[in-house]
């Protein structure tokens, strides 16, 4: 198993579109992907990261290398992203929690949302 990630820059005005297309589209379900997660840091500053997860180098590469790989991704979207370098990892240890996976939401806050005012400290945070 291997893991991709990978900054991207959403614009403001595309936050809402871009979670809702990476929700909907699921693309690379076809092509063998495992998972794929939006991290944003909780603190509403920073780069937004996209991880991916597939099974091997081998079905990556054959995602990247599919010639319907650009429409499948053409959306005005996908197009307003700036996309950074992919990193690969391989996977050569630790767990997957799948009960706990399934709990992600399906509805996202937006950024501003997310931070607590004069909140709780990191340990009380869910």
């Amino acid at each position: 198993m291997i893991v991709c990630l990978r900054t991207v820059g959403v614009p403001s005005p595309e936050h809402r579109r871009y979670l809702d297309w990476i929700t909907e589209g699921r693309v690379r379900q076809d092509h063998g992907i495992l998972a794929e997660l939006v991290l944003e840091p909780t603190s509403g500053d920073g780069e937004t990261v996209v991880v991916t997860i597939w099974p091997s180098h081998d079905v990556f590469d054959a995602w990247i290398a599919t010639p319907d790989r650009d429409r499948l991704t053409a959306s005005d979207v996908h197009a307003a992203v700036d996309y950074r370098p992919i990193t690969r990892y391989d996977v050569v240890g630790g767990y997957l929690n799948h009960p706990g996976l399934g709990a992600v939401p399906d509805a996202y806050p937006e950024p501003e949302s997310r931070l607590l005012p004069d909140g709780p400290d990191e340990e009380e945070r869910p």
